[in-house]
């Protein structure tokens, strides 16, 4: 194992706490990755997904970052899933923190399944707390979760129901922006159980990661300009591939 690959497993496991949001003033946006690191994740030909998946991320943050206003107002968190009940300090890999302080992310493909119920839990969890504490300051958007997986999800099927109404619930209530990607491999009919909009499930090949975060950093700028009253839909995101 070399020295990157050993320093990338050891920053995965709840070294990145949960930051108090700057700008405080100021209308936030929550944004959660829920991000696939199980083995399947290493398959490519060109080279493993998880290394586009890392630029990919990269590249986002590097974009905002370079917008004075929207790297203090967007704030992100990452969870990661695969095993199943791994423990909370392993789903979360990064807690939320505004983009002006995000570090880079080293993310590792190293877990055998791919169970993600209880990971979209605890994300809706630290979800809900984070926009509780926005809404005592400057206000809240709606949040996103950006879910990724390239394989079939183990969760059995009742839990996959379960977790889909809550999430579901709070889309149709305006408390939540949901997408989830698909890579070869992964099964629609499951992610579709996660949100009301079939168009808001994304089959997407890996060499597309970077335009679709470019787009997410584009669509975080564009959400941050209206008013946190203000009633829009953002186009739906179409991959090239």
């Amino acid at each position: 194992m070399d020295d990157r690959r050993g320093f990338m497993g050891s920053s995965r496991r709840g070294k990145r706490p949960s930051r108090h949001p700057e700008s405080p003033a100021e209308a936030h946006v929550a944004l959660a990755l829920v991000l696939d690191v199980s083995s399947s994740m290493t398959y490519e030909e060109n080279g493993e997904r998880i290394d586009a998946l890392n630029n990919a991320v990269n590249e986002m943050i590097s974009q905002m970052k370079a917008n004075v206003r929207l790297k203090c107002i967007v704030d992100l968190a990452i969870f990661c899933f695969g095993n199943y009940n791994k423990p909370k300090n392993e789903i979360m890999y990064q807690g939320f923190s505004s983009i002006a302080s995000c570090e880079q992310v080293y993310l590792v493909a190293e877990d055998e399944n791919t169970y993600v119920v209880d990971v979209l839990e605890h994300a809706l969890d630290i979800i809900g707390k984070r926009c509780e504490v926005y809404d005592k300051l400057g206000g809240s958007y709606k949040p996103w979760i950006v879910l990724m997986t390239d394989g079939e999800l183990h969760d059995s099927a009742a839990e996959i129901n379960a977790i889909g109404r809550k999430l579901k619930e709070r889309e149709s209530k305006g408390r939540l922006h949901f997408l989830g990607l698909g890579v070869r491999g992964f099964v629609r009919s499951q992610l579709e159980k996660f949100t009301n909009n079939k168009d808001h499930i994304i089959e997407i090949e890996s060499a597309d990661f970077g335009e679709f975060f470019k787009w997410v950093g584009r669509s975080m700028s564009a959400v941050s300009t209206k008013g946190l009253n203000d009633n829009f839909e953002l186009p739906v995101y179409q991959p090239k591939h």
